[in-house]
This record gives structure tokens, sequence and C-alpha cells, in this order.
């Protein structure tokens, strides 16, 4: 993603922001893509091993530095709430998101990732794929068939903005 001079030096203002409130945590700036990311100190990384043998919030701090290699903004913010209660993972770009990693094959698994996210109250979905062998733009147009047409999902199809599939080292924007 190439970003204009006028984002970027917003996104270095939101660094420099970001490295003097005691909150955050592992603070960057990417000189060449002009992307910033940080984390709360208050996200929880799940630390349930997952398909790869990896654990599952990895899979949020591989997400977070392609996309901030790639001149985004991400914030992994707070997810302290009331026990039951999911939150969003933080912000990029400005928008609300939540980072899913995409283990299985399953004809429902993209679906799944789509609801659960937006029901977290996701307008950017981030899906990712961990092996390139996972991802396919069918597949994701798939589960996003399988997303608007089932009726539990209704009331969020409106919310979603993009859904941006990290695939190794690439970031690919499909939008609904």
């Amino acid at each position: 993603m190439i970003i204009s001079d006028e984002q970027r030096e917003e996104n270095f203002q939101e660094y420099l922001r970001l490295l003097r409130d005691p909150n955050y945590v592992d603070v960057c700036f990417d000189e060449q893509s002009g992307g910033v990311s940080a984390v709360h100190r208050e996200h929880k990384f799940d630390s349930e091993i997952g398909y790869y043998g990896i654990k599952i919030g990895e899979y949020e701090k591989i997400a977070l530095n392609i996309l901030r290699k790639r001149g985004h903004s991400i914030i992994l913010e707070s997810e302290l709430a009331p026990n039951g209660i999911k939150t969003p993972d933080g912000k990029i770009d400005g928008f609300v998101m939540d980072i899913k990693a995409t283990d299985g094959m399953g004809k429902w698994s993209i679906k799944k990732k789509i609801h659960d996210a937006a029901k977290q109250g996701s307008e950017v979905i981030i899906l990712y794929f961990h092996k390139k062998e996972l991802f396919s733009i069918e597949r994701v147009t798939d589960g996003w068939y399988r997303f608007i047409t089932d009726s539990d999902s209704q009331q969020y199809i409106n919310t979603i903005k993009h859904i941006l599939c990290v695939v190794e080292e690439s970031v690919i924007e499909w939008s609904p």
C-alpha cells in the first residue's frame, strides 16, 4: 500500500503520541512504508496453541508487523472487559478491527471468522492465513456469501467496510 505524504505525517504524529503514552508498548514506525503499530498493555494475546503449533496470539503479532510494513496504522487496544464479553482487537487506519486466524479449510470457516469479528463490532476484518495454500479470493468470496445469507448475520452486514487478507508477507484487500 502506498500512502500519501499527508497520511505518512499523520502516522508519524500518532507514533510520537503513542511513544509518550505509558499504556502502549512495542510502538513502531516503519520508515520505508510510513506505517505505525503499537500494543496496549492490556491487550490479551491468546496463549492457546493453534493448528500450526503456534500460539494464536502470535498470529496477531505477525499480522500487526506485516500490516505496519505495508503502510497501515494498526493499534492493538485494551481488551479488558467483563467476563464473557468479546472485544475487537483494536483499530486499523482509524477503523475498528479484529484479527482472525484461518487455520481450517472447512467451507464454513471463513464465514464463522467474519461473523465472529462482525459480532464484536469490527468495521475491518483481518483474515490471517498462516499458509498461502489456505487462501484464495474464491474462498473469501464464498465465506462472505455464506455470511450475508445467514439470518444471524443480517444485523452486522452494513458494519463491515473491508476485509484485509494477510497471506505470508502480502496484504490483499477484499471489499464487500
